[in-house]
């Protein structure tokens, strides 16, 4: 029985005998070009080592092409290989079109840069007329042009960026080692291509590969999958906005976690839970199979459904809600407007104390996302002061949850209650009305399958001995319970306050708290009641004061936190004294973090 011949294509390639293939460009989906300075001077010197080593070859990795018609092709993998490519072959031809004896290599130069007939003479200064064989994305296609032809370009752009650091590379150099380099380049360098016929879908293609061994970036084949549904010459213009509404998403999140952050959580809101180890498969499945109930019986197609889905997805407000929701200051603008709204302005603990309690805690970005989306698109006034007051006791309760969890458990599960958050967010999001006692009875129930905190007794008895270790779990508890005592007073800032064991951690300073000596110090260190803050303004105790509660008091007496000061009152530190002040802070974080 013969072999059946394959239907996409792969073979070893020098690079050199890719480019002189035909004309590629870069398809409208792909992303621009984003290689920085490290990079490029990485490619640069590997080549210059495998130069120096005299190697056989230099492999450049797998390229991937799509077939758009006879000696043209796509390039749907490999854009930022190829075009730093062609860039140092730019470099190089200029260096060899001012040598007299250059010319020869100045044409092979030219010839990888643009798509010209073997036989003909060819000169940098005609680059003018010349087609180029790489046709870049939009943004990047004019300066790239501009480049290659010897042109002068601006200051600022990545592609700028690459070309300053390949010019930096090659200006030492001397004629002759230029030619070598360029030699090893055109002669050694090789890659692996696979070339896709136009009959089959590239971007099946492109997710096994990525799906397969190391996992890459979700968020570019999210986006991949999302453009395949536009791909026909029909679709045009709902590629392009498409194409603008996920490039914004970049544009406004350019940190790839924070976009991939942004991206799950809100699609989560959409869909319910979305594996994180599973992202990119769990939402090509839901959209894949999901059927919109609200249009069951109409002709609306999957594209269709993409489309409205990436306006809503990478719309501006939501973007900003996300970064404002997550950002370690939040926008004062919206903080503002939404404690006027909720008649919170002044308040001890209102949303910007919510939103530094809970950031720590990824799994409650759905459902804190979820519930201001409920505030910002209101739109009338008194309905959006409702929901704001609405929003405020659920973020409230939300934070009293977590926390108390948090506290009273030796880890904090994320498991426990990723699924469900997720899915009471999707919740919220389908309606037109926030609830609180629904967000409230959510919250309970995922208590009752845990620790049962939401009772101020049980959340006592929990705490009354507990030992608390981790200093981000630490300094919640100790600045909510100071927070509490000292109500006159600013916030203090979590990242300049640090934790003091008043009973010193290190045994050595143990012999001379006289209190400790007939117990296990190690039984006493952890406890809360053991713990307290010092401001970033306070004289903290150094290694001479550990050696009595006496001296250290000295320095607890001027602290600008309340709840060191009030360590003044006490006149010895002993196991008791520890329990009865451990019992005082227990009191007020009930107070603190109350649910209702």
């Amino acid at each position: 029985m013969p072999d059946r011949q394959t239907v996409i294509g792969a073979e070893a390639s020098l690079f050199s005998t890719l480019f002189l293939r035909g004309r590629f460009t870069v398809p409208w989906h792909q992303r621009y070009y984003d290689w920085g300075r490290a990079d490029v001077r990485a490619l640069l010197n590997d080549i210059h080592d495998a130069i120096e080593e005299n190697r056989d070859c230099y492999f450049l990795g797998a390229i991937m092409l799509v077939e758009v018609e006879s000696r043209r092709w796509e390039i749907n993998d490999g854009q930022q290989r190829m075009v730093t490519l062609a860039l140092i072959c730019a470099v190089l031809c200029r260096m060899f079109s001012k040598a007299a004896t250059g010319s020869q290599r100045e044409g092979m130069a030219l010839r990888m840069l643009f798509d010209l007939d073997a036989t003909r003479a060819l000169s940098i200064d005609e680059a003018d007329q010349y087609p180029p064989r790489i046709v870049p994305p939009k943004n990047d296609e004019v300066r790239y042009r501009q480049i290659i032809r010897g042109h002068t370009i601006g200051t600022n752009g990545t592609l700028t960026a690459a070309w300053n650091e390949i010019e930096t590379f090659f200006s030492p150099m001397d004629l002759p080692t230029a030619q070598r380099y360029f030699d090893f380049v055109f002669q050694r360098l090789e890659v692996a291509c696979l070339w896709i016929p136009q009959r089959v879908d590239p971007n099946s293609v492109y997710e096994t590969i990525n799906c397969r061994g190391k996992k890459l970036d979700d968020l570019d084949l999210i986006r991949n999958f999302f453009y395949s549904h536009f791909n026909s010459v029909a679709e045009s213009e709902r590629r392009r906005s498409v194409h603008d509404d996920l490039e914004r998403i970049r544009t406004l999140l350019p940190r790839v976690a924070l976009a991939s952050d942004y991206m799950r959580c809100h699609l989560q809101c959409v869909f319910g839970f979305l594996r994180r180890d599973h992202f990119y498969r769990d939402v090509r499945d839901r959209v894949r199979t999901r059927k919109d109930r609200r249009h069951s019986s109409s002709r609306r197609t999957t594209a269709d459904y993409v489309f409205s889905l990436c306006n809503r997805v990478a719309a501006r407000e939501p973007i900003e809600l996300f970064r404002t929701a997550t950002a370690a200051t939040p926008d004062p603008d919206f903080i503002t407007a939404f404690e006027i709204a909720s008649g919170t302005t002044g308040s001890r603990r209102g949303i910007s104390v919510f939103l530094r309690e809970l950031r720590g805690y990824t799994i409650t970005q759905p459902l804190v996302f979820a519930l201001l989306m409920a505030y910002i698109t209101e739109a009338d006034g008194r309905k959006r002061r409702r929901i704001a007051r609405i929003v405020n006791r659920n973020l409230r309760r939300l934070s009293s949850f977590v926390l108390r969890t948090a506290f009273v458990a030796p880890k904090f599960e994320p498991s426990h209650f990723e699924t469900a958050f997720s899915n009471h967010a999707k919740s919220i999001m389908k309606k037109s009305n926030v609830s609180e006692d629904e967000f409230a009875e959510f919250l309970t129930e995922c208590d009752r399958s845990e620790y049962g905190i939401l009772d101020d007794s049980k959340f006592y008895e929990s705490m009354i001995d507990t030992r608390m270790t981790g200093a981000k779990k630490i300094k919640q508890f100790l600045l909510g319970v100071n927070a509490y005592i000292q109500r006159d007073a600013r916030l203090l800032n979590e990242r300049l306050c640090t934790i003091e064991h008043i009973l010193p951690t290190s045994s050595q300073h143990w012999s001379h708290w006289m209190a400790f000596r007939q117990v296990d110090g190690r039984d006493w260190v952890q406890r809360i009641g053991n713990l307290t803050l010092m401001g970033p303004t306070d004289n903290k105790p150094g290694a001479k004061y550990n050696g009595n509660f006496e001296r250290k008091k000295e320095s607890y007496a001027d602290s600008g936190v309340a709840l060191t000061r009030q360590l003044r009152n006490y006149d010895t530190w002993t196991p008791q004294s520890i329990i009865k002040r451990q019992r005082e802070m227990v009191k007020h974080a009930v107070q603190v973090w109350a649910f209702d």
